[in-house]
């Protein structure tokens, strides 16, 4: 006879597996942190927005100094202890910088929501709509003050010579990923037990 042994969630999703006939266990549950849920969707939130921002306002909206290859080319050289650049555009494309571009993007967004879940809070405790707003909004900075100085664009990107469409561009994909935040990690915090 098949058992299911799921009881509750502890920080998130919990995955189970089923006992086999014998009574040999298979595998044991896998506890996922809220803010990996959360921050895949707030992440594909701001994904969907930049994509349609980029198809209503064209070049307004779009860069290719901002796309995944740039983020994984910037990420490989890190790991390799290159820090600056003077044009990372301009450098040759590394072996799967694709692929790495979109692991990074994805795990910084699961980073950030992860952070944002585990800070303190006011009142009920609980994580809220403005509060992952702004707290999305606020990590525009990231790149703005971060990565653009190390990709060779400058701070706020004033190097690039495209300094307000890169800020604007910024500004409204970490707003879509504050209303990813928003949207989500209440929906996934709201499944921890309580103490």
């Amino acid at each position: 006879m098949h058992r299911r042994h799921t009881v509750g969630q502890i920080t998130g999703i919990r995955v189970s597996m089923r006992r086999h006939r014998v009574g040999v266990r298979l595998a044991r549950s896998l506890r996922v942190p809220a803010g990996v849920p959360a921050g895949v969707l707030a992440t594909i939130t701001m994904d969907a927005a930049m994509e349609a921002a980029g198809y209503i306002g064209g070049r307004a909206f779009s860069s290719k100094r901002l796309g995944p290859d740039m983020i994984g080319r910037w990420a490989a050289d890190l790991v390799r202890g290159r820090w600056r650049h003077e044009d990372i555009t301009t450098e040759p494309a590394r072996r799967g910088e694709l692929g790495l571009g979109m692991l990074t993007h994805y795990g910084t967004g699961i980073i950030l929501t992860q952070v944002f879940l585990l800070r303190p809070r006011r009142g009920n405790g609980r994580p809220s709509f403005p509060g992952g707003t702004a707290f999305g909004i606020a990590t525009a900075a990231l790149p703005l003050l971060v990565m653009f100085p190390s990709m060779g664009y400058g701070w706020f990107g004033l190097r690039s010579g495209d300094a307000a469409r890169l800020g604007r561009i910024m500004l409204l994909g970490h707003t879509a990923f504050g209303i990813g935040i928003g949207l989500w990690a209440p929906r996934f915090a709201q499944r921890r037990p309580h103490p």
